[in-house]
């Protein structure tokens, strides 16, 4: 009994010994008298427990308590996960292996499960069990052998296997919100109310489409197909069999009015009904917000510790952004532009209503929020990328040309092998998407700092050349700068980023929308190359004349007015009035 107190039966069979129900209850209080967990009485598992007992095992507050046959598998309210008990088939304890001992079943006190950090929820299926995390990952150990873990066939294994410590699911492509659990198959709610599940699908449990209904395990999370056109709130299980998804039902459309006037006390009163759907829609829109964890603001050390008024929980930092995958940040851009949309799509809705001054208003504050957070992330994004590029110099040998009489071929290789890395480098940073003046300033600088390099490298190659006495020109690395501008101007023309827009599949609501974003595209990057010129005392080389810069800033010009010149045809085409021209008075 001193080793587990909560599983009396089972100590019994070990010891071959009864022990009394008063010898139990005195025992509940062993582990800890000064911090009290939780009352526990009524039927657990095989057991009855006939009056309440105080159990004060864990050090901190509970916030959910899981019940195994013989094991308790407990979540804090500080994100962390603790286990104790006995489970010797499964592992549900979660605990890990010992290098000697082999799989952790057993443990007389509460242990901290390894690995697993800011945990929201647990649940547990018949021989599993399931985390949820704050930053929407998923995390399972425990028996396998039904595909409930998500995790598929670890190292080419011809059967699915136990985990005994908790292991992330692997394929879920969207921060998840909520998970549930019917004995052993697992559901995941995502933040764009995608719902996935995966496990035992005998009798469909998991709910998959007709060419997936037959397949008895799945062993990776699916997508449920019949909810594509539904957005779903949130699962609930009901008797451990049946799951229920709320689903967002149709909107209801309301009366238009004839006509907008200012609204006073009174109009607020009369439209209170459509005021408290906003308030809720606000509200659920702004939950899911929260759960995307990046794009939150940051938890400055100025700022006072805990939540914050909008609801946030603090624990974002800059660290955070400049350590999570690339991809990541992306999914969470993605996210919060759908919410954007669906934001944008009510505000349309009720534009023309008559008195919804509070419910636009409303609207707005939350667009203007989530326009916020995803500029931020976008703008994390940008700054990322421009970091990456530059972190790749770490990966390429610096040469420096020490004496010019020695093996000058030798040195010309050296250099010329560094500056295709060099070029490549800058390539990848021309590309790169700035959000606002900050990265753009950034990009701009690190581009300068390549040329600067690799004019520099060609400037070499020629005194090598001179050293050798083969025909040399000091003139050529500033005029191959140059070229190579012009040949990267090239590259940003509208049927260049119209073949781009292909590849990546990216889509646009009509033909004019569509060349409005290649032409604007086109003219971002043509901005940056004109910004570089205007920075003459870098960018501006005194050995070439004059008018080889202003050729090219001019190149720049007209490329620039050749595609404003493209959009205005076409919007005159489709009897638009062209972008910059004055709309008619009439009297011309």
């Amino acid at each position: 009994l001193n080793r587990l107190q909560l599983c009396p039966k089972v100590l019994d069979r070990e010891a071959g010994v009864v022990t009394s129900w008063n010898t139990m209850r005195a025992n509940m209080y062993l582990a800890g008298e000064s911090e009290a967990n939780f009352y526990m009485w009524g039927t657990w598992k095989s057991r009855t427990i006939p009056e309440p007992v105080l159990t004060s095992k864990v050090t901190g507050a509970l916030k959910k308590t899981l019940l195994g046959e013989a094991f308790v598998v407990a979540l804090t309210e500080k994100g962390k996960v603790v286990a104790w008990g006995i489970e010797t088939t499964n592992g549900c304890l979660g605990l890990g292996s010992d290098e000697r001992s082999g799989p952790r079943v057993a443990s007389n006190q509460p242990e901290t499960i390894p690995h697993l950090e800011n945990v929201t929820d647990i649940q547990m299926g018949n021989e599993h069990v399931v985390a949820l995390t704050s930053d929407g990952q998923v995390y399972c150990w425990g028996n396998g052998s039904r595909g409930q873990l998500g995790i598929g066939r670890r190292n080419n294994a011809p059967a699915l296997g136990n985990a005994f410590s908790p292991q992330k699911v692997p394929e879920l492509e969207e921060e998840i919100v909520q998970i549930a659990v019917v004995k052993n198959s697992t559901f995941a709610l995502s933040t764009s109310g995608t719902v996935y599940a995966w496990g035992d699908n005998r009798g469909n449990t998991l709910g998959l489409g007709p060419d997936e209904a037959s397949m008895s395990i799945s062993e990776t999370p699916r997508k449920i197909p019949f909810w594509q056109m539904h957005r779903v709130r949130k699962l609930e299980i009901v008797d451990n069999s049946t799951i229920i998804a709320h689903v967002k039902g149709p909107e209801e459309n309301g009366t238009a009015g004839e006509e907008e006037n200012q609204e006073g006390e009174e109009d607020v009163f009369k439209h209170i009904s459509e005021m408290q759907q906003a308030m809720k829609k606000t509200q659920e829109w702004w939950n899911h917000l929260l759960n995307v964890r990046h794009g939150q603001p940051y938890n400055m050390p100025h700022h006072a510790m805990g939540a914050d008024a909008s609801g946030n929980s603090g624990n974002i930092s800059i660290q955070d952004d400049m350590g999570v995958e690339l991809d990541k940040l992306r999914r969470a851009e993605k996210h919060i532009n759908r919410m954007v949309s669906t934001a944008m799509s009510e505000l349309k809705r009720i534009q023309h209503k008559q008195a919804q001054q509070n419910v636009r208003f409303i609207l707005c504050m939350f667009i203007d929020a989530c326009r916020l957070r995803q500029e931020k992330v976008m703008r994390t994004i940008s700054a990322r990328e421009l970091v990456d590029a530059k972190k790749k110099t770490q990966e390429i040998s610096a040469y420096s040309v020490i004496d010019f009489g020695a093996n000058a071929n030798e040195e010309i290789r050296k250099i010329i092998a560094v500056t295709r890395e060099l070029q490549h480098m800058l390539d990848v940073v021309r590309t790169v998407q700035p959000v606002d003046v900050l990265s753009l300033e950034l990009k701009v600088t690190l581009m300068e700092c390549l040329e600067c390099k690799l004019q520099l490298h060609d400037t070499r190659v020629e005194l090598l050349r001179e050293v050798k006495g083969k025909p040399s020109d000091p003139m050529l690395p500033a005029l191959r700068t140059i070229k190579d501008r012009w040949n990267a101007l090239k590259h940003f023309s509208l049927y260049q980023l119209y073949l781009d827009c292909e590849n990546k599949k990216i889509a646009h609501a009509d033909d004019d929308a569509h060349l409005e974003f290649l032409v604007k595209a086109s003219n971002d990057h043509i901005d940056h190359f004109l910004q570089i010129d205007k920075d003459r005392i870098i960018s501006h080389d005194t050995l070439v004349p004059a008018m080889c810069y202003d050729l090219l800033r001019e190149n720049a010009e007209l490329r620039k007015m050749t595609n404003q010149y493209q959009l205005n045809v076409l919007m005159l085409y489709g009897g638009k009035r062209p972008v910059g021209i004055p709309q008619s008075n009439g009297n011309s």
